[in-house]
């Protein structure tokens, strides 16, 4: 029997970035921002303070890996969707999968953040790269939605972030008003607007004189 090697320092160390990144996410998720302390992160983590502060040179660091690692499964997540479906010129078979991207728990981490900011200056200004590369590789991700491609790159910028924000503050409004039938209203709705605004005339040859 082959003797199990021994990790490398830079596998532990790795690994124990991992777990606390993996610690924030929950935190966050389950707590909110307010109450993501080390002590908190590090007893999910398993870890100690010390290993928390020789990786991330304060708390809003680690804070922040974790949003831009909530960003990065999201954007992966939602392509290994996309890349299931058969056709994506179909709105109501693109829409479900943003719902469900919104309504996944580590979701709840990064509006967190975004709640946050509102009123945290130094946080707002620390996130704002964050967001910006979050954005930029959700459009990236959206090229692979053939129904968009009837539009220009700035109304897909448009309908994109109109899509995700809509979901996002549904996905909050969720918590206290649970109804899935007038969820399926909405979402009846939402799809219909979608369609027609992708099929009109203007939003065609807009695309096509650019």
């Amino acid at each position: 029997m082959t003797p199990r090697q021994r990790r490398t320092q830079a596998e532990r160390r790795a690994a124990t970035t991992a777990r606390l990144i993996e610690g924030t996410i929950a935190a966050l998720s389950e707590l909110g921002y307010a109450r993501t302390s080390a002590k908190e992160i590090c007893t999910r983590a398993g870890v100690s303070h010390g290993a928390l502060f020789g990786r991330f040179a304060t708390l809003l660091d680690l804070i922040l890996a974790a949003g831009a690692e909530v960003a990065r499964r999201q954007v992966h997540n939602f392509a290994q969707r996309i890349a299931q479906l058969p056709d994506t010129d179909d709105p109501a078979a693109i829409l479900p999968l943003l719902r469900t991207s919104s309504r996944d728990p580590i979701n709840a981490a990064w509006i967190e953040l975004l709640v946050t900011a509102r009123t945290d200056t130094h946080l707002r200004e620390r996130l704002k790269p964050v967001w910006d590369d979050y954005a930029t590789a959700i459009l990236d991700s959206s090229r692979q939605v053939r129904a968009l491609n009837r539009l220009s790159e700035k109304d897909r910028s448009a309908l994109v972030a109109h899509v995700i924000h809509y979901f996002d503050g549904e996905a909050l409004s969720a918590v206290l008003y649970p109804d899935p039938e007038f969820d399926q209203s909405r979402m009846t709705l939402l799809t219909t607007m979608i369609t027609t605004h992708l099929h009109t005339p203007t939003s065609t040859s807009r695309a096509l004189d650019e």
